[in-house]
């Protein structure tokens, strides 16, 4: 795994969530009173970007159907289906998220 960055953290405000390319991988990077997360930003109901949605209850609503995924777990909340969480950590205004990087 590698860790990689979003600079400056600060970009991304409380309460909001957006869609990012980190390591070729689309990305739902956003920031909660908990803090910073990260997951995949593809709704595996309707296919849409989570991180054109909304959080509500520390969870990333899609802006398709209002499908709920935790930020912690990427547990759906509404279909039992799940979007998988990176490792997060916050180091200054520099955000750091760990991806598992495909090696072929």
């Amino acid at each position: 795994m590698a860790w990689h960055t979003i600079e400056p953290a600060s970009k991304i405000r409380l309460g909001e969530v957006l869609p990012f390319t980190v390591a070729g991988k689309r990305l739902a990077v956003g920031r909660t009173e908990r803090g910073y997360f990260a997951m995949d930003d593809w709704c595996p109901h309707q296919g849409g970007s989570l991180g054109e949605g909304t959080i509500e209850d520390e969870c990333v609503l899609c802006p398709i159907h209002a499908y709920g995924y935790h930020t912690l777990t990427g547990e759906g909340v509404d279909d039992g289906e799940q979007v998988e969480v990176y490792p997060v950590e916050l180091d200054g205004d520099v955000l750091r998220i760990r991806i598992e990087e495909d090696l072929e």
